[in-house]
């Protein structure tokens, strides 16, 4: 089984990546884990691999807000835009999860004092979703 990740270069597309191997191209695989956030790339990102024929499709959601931003409202709305494009998909039949787990470990966040998931639990969750037979819309996961 071939996946393909983005945001791999720190966090957890970074564990992610280590985990299950990247093939660095949605043509080639058959999970696509959607993981970097850059404002609304993930919303057409998910258009795309829909569009690919990606059997399976996993978005790294968001259950907390992200103070590291200058405008932290818009990260809500991005991650909003998200859930709602991964609903439409898979009302429409496609095998899509937003799996959105709540503050994780990373550096990104070590100046947020509030407890944190382990990045490696989260591997194990984006591995749980793959490992089901049936289609899971979206899982919230937090301490």
């Amino acid at each position: 089984m071939g996946f393909y990740i983005t945001g791999t270069r720190r966090g957890l597309g970074k564990v992610l990546a280590w985990k299950f191997g990247n093939t660095g191209s949605m043509r080639h695989c058959d999970v696509f884990i959607n993981c970097k956030h850059n404002d609304f790339d993930q919303v057409d990102m998910l258009y795309q691999a829909h569009e690919a024929g990606v059997k399976r499709i996993i978005n790294i959601g968001s259950n907390s807000p992200d103070e590291t931003k200058r405008d932290p409202h818009i990260y809500a709305v991005q991650k909003a835009a998200l859930d709602a494009a991964n609903d439409q998909l898979f009302y429409q039949g496609v095998n899509t999860t937003n799996i959105r787990f709540g503050w994780f470990d990373s550096e990104r966040v070590a100046h947020v004092d509030a407890k944190k998931l382990d990045m490696d639990y989260c591997a194990e969750v984006v591995q749980w979703v793959v490992d089901q037979p049936h289609r899971i819309k979206d899982i919230t996961v937090c301490i």
